[in-house]
């Protein structure tokens, strides 16, 4: 019984080391000035500087032609008539098989800061680095290899593809390589990862929009798109990691789209109270400028100065930025409505009337629209101001999900 166990144990033993293992995928090995990197490398470098970068396929059916004793089901059993990186001739049951390489298309590619001229050999190329300042850069290598298959009187083909990139880093320089309002990443630029991250930002543009436009449903909406589109990020990451274990980047996201709206909710508090005494004040001007004279005198003119004056305090007083805040959620809100015109303006900062009766019929003019469109202004503030409390709730589910983020770092802005 011993006995047996030991020969079906050698026997086991025998076919696992004579196995055919599956060809590798195929790929590139690169060289740089003869010495070899993987893909996805991170090579230091100074603007301007030349290089010569090599390119071979490996794997894939390459790997059949070197080597038929180890990754053929014919080892053993046929005859290797010649074999080698280009083709696999050998003979089996008296039938001769012939694998061969037809074509094979090498093609350097680079961004603008890469200058690429073919070598003697379309493996190698020439590149020359940009003088211009630049910080990062890439150059991608494709491979397309045809081959075909002959025996007897029948041939079929097969394609194998390949890519390879290696990137420059100048010396000295930041790793930045993506920057806008919400989102920054460093480390190794990437094409797939960019894409995702400027998805990314254009959520976060589209629910500030959203909200200055009160469309809450389109808040909420985007609020869901915007978390997908964050995983997005970390799959597009993964992804690349996959080809390029060497891959290096680190995400930042800056704030929330409701960080703008949530500062200046206090502000519009303060605008609300700044409006519910303005139809007090301009009440009381009226009825004080009614009883000017038509003709000035020393003591008219003093008056209409002060009348003019107490407005135009009420407009100092209003908070930094009230006309552009206003504008952004109430589009209809017209500023050239609330100022006081310019001519009448000056008045008060020189405290002196050249023309008595034109101030007192413009500022009358003035005094009787502002009448009229104050308690619109009043109801449309009120009503922005209390729809705006919903954003408070966006505000905490966006505060939530970005810092329960663990793959990538969260900078909170308003702390």
């Amino acid at each position: 019984m011993k006995r047996f166990f030991l020969v079906l144990l050698t026997l086991l033993f025998i076919g696992f080391t004579f196995a055919v293992q599956p060809a590798r995928k195929p790929f590139i090995q690169l060289t740089v000035d003869g010495k070899p990197i993987k893909s996805g490398e991170v090579l230091t470098v100074v603007t301007g500087q030349k290089l010569t970068v090599g390119a071979e396929m490996e794997g894939g059916r390459r790997d059949f032609c070197k080597f038929p004793d180890i990754y053929a089901d014919i080892a053993g059993t046929a005859q290797i008539l010649s074999r080698g990186k280009d083709g696999l001739i050998y003979q089996l049951s008296g039938v001769k098989s012939e694998w061969k390489l037809l074509d094979e298309i090498v093609l350097f590619t680079g961004d603008k800061f890469v200058k690429v001229i073919p070598g003697a050999k379309k493996s190698i190329a020439e590149i020359t680095l940009s003088d211009t300042p630049f910080s990062q850069s890439f150059l991608k290598v494709n491979i397309n290899a045809k081959w075909q298959f002959s025996q007897s009187d029948k041939t079929n083909q097969e394609e194998n593809i390949a890519e390879a990139i290696v990137y420059f880093k100048v010396s000295g320089t930041s790793d930045e390589w993506f920057s806008t309002r919400n989102v920054k990443a460093s480390g190794v630029k990437n094409e797939q990862v960019q894409e995702k991250l400027n998805a990314v930002q254009a959520k976060c543009d589209s629910i500030e929009s959203s909200i200055y436009k009160l469309k809450f449903p389109a808040v909420q909406q985007s609020i869901k798109s915007l978390q997908t589109d964050v995983s997005e990020v970390k799959l597009a990451i993964e992804e690349v990691k996959k080809s390029n274990t060497a891959y290096l980047t680190k995400i930042v996201f800056i704030g929330l789209p409701t960080d703008n709206t949530i500062n200046n909710l206090s502000t519009f508090a303060m605008i609300k109270t700044n409006w519910g005494s303005l139809e007090t004040l301009v009440q009381s001007l009226k009825e004080l400028a009614g009883k000017l004279p038509a003709q000035a005198t020393k003591e008219s003119k003093d008056e209409l100065v002060k009348l003019i004056g107490n407005y135009v305090d009420w407009q100092y007083k209003l908070p930094e930025n009230t006309f552009k805040i206003l504008s952004q959620y109430i589009p209809d809100f017209n500023p050239g409505d609330i100022q006081i015109p310019g001519n009448i303006h000056f008045i008060a900062e020189e405290k002196t009337i050249t023309n008595y009766s034109k101030t007192f019929s413009d500022f009358n003019a003035f005094l009787d629209k502002r009448i009229e469109l104050i308690p619109m202004e009043i109801q449309k503030i009120n009503a922005t101001q209390t729809k705006l409390q919903a954003v408070r709730l966006f505000d905490g589910m966006l505060r939530s999900y970005f810092s329960s983020i663990g793959w990538a770092e969260w900078k909170n802005t308003r702390e």
